[in-house]
């Protein structure tokens, strides 16, 4: 076993034979195997032992589980309390693993995902040039959507795994000043780029921001002025 998976089934087991639950390590091993991502115990034990791979499980600086395959690998295995098994192996990796662990993919982006985004638009030399672009005002953080937006599938990316999202950043103007409106939204993009550590791992490799000044009030403009010229009579 990799030493997450020795100290997580043994919490586990622990935890489990206190509420009167007898199961085997071995099952355990293999739920866990399951909310890392992998088919089956073995599954995980042959890719810790390909040394080609950059990184392993224990390089991770996250962990992020998958619920679905570990209740298959469960039902696959005949185990009995499926439910109360799987909390308690969430349970255990989160306490024993030495990194953060998200407990599925929303969780990741709630807790982590989205904040590092921001962050990094807020950071951005790209932000900041769109910014001078307008004579607005941006105190506020950029706002990204809070459902996580579609990924390619974690679990199964082998080498990296990226996930970024598209937002506003909405910006402060003084109509009443002597400075020409020339926008005070900005469309904001950020994208996370993670080196995979096993199937459920990752290591932070780049975070970058982007935004270009909202035009869409340059339309609006030229829509007032053909309402307003539509109501002069024109002389005949």
């Amino acid at each position: 076993m990799t030493t997450l998976i020795s100290a997580a089934a043994h919490a586990a087991f622990i935890s489990l034979t206190n509420n009167g639950q007898s199961i085997k390590r071995s099952r355990i091993a293999e739920v866990l195997a399951g909310m890392l991502g992998y088919h089956s115990y073995a599954a995980l034990v042959l890719e810790e032992r390909d040394e080609s791979r950059a990184y392993h499980l224990d390089d991770a600086e996250m962990l992020v589980l998958n619920l679905d395959t570990a209740q298959k690998r469960a039902l696959a295995i005949g185990v009995s309390h499926i439910t109360e098994l799987i909390q308690a192996c969430v349970v255990a990796l989160t306490s024993t693993a030495p990194v953060p662990v998200y407990k599925d993919l929303p969780d990741f982006y709630d807790d982590y995902a989205r904040e590092v985004m921001v962050d990094a638009i807020t950071n951005s030399d790209d932000v900041s040039a769109a910014m001078s672009e307008t004579n607005a005002s941006f105190d506020s953080e950029a706002e990204l959507p809070y459902k996580i937006p579609p990924t390619e599938n974690l679990w199964e990316a082998r080498v990296t795994w990226s996930i970024d999202a598209d937002g506003d950043m909405a910006g402060d103007h003084d109509f009443d000043g002597d400075r020409m409106f020339t926008g005070d939204t900005l469309n904001c993009r950020a994208k996370l780029t993670f080196d995979k550590a096993g199937r459920a791992g990752l290591i932070l490799n780049d975070c970058e921001g982007y935004a270009g000044v909202n035009e869409s009030w340059r339309d609006l403009d030229h829509s007032d002025e053909a309402a307003y010229l539509g109501t002069l009579r024109i002389p005949t």
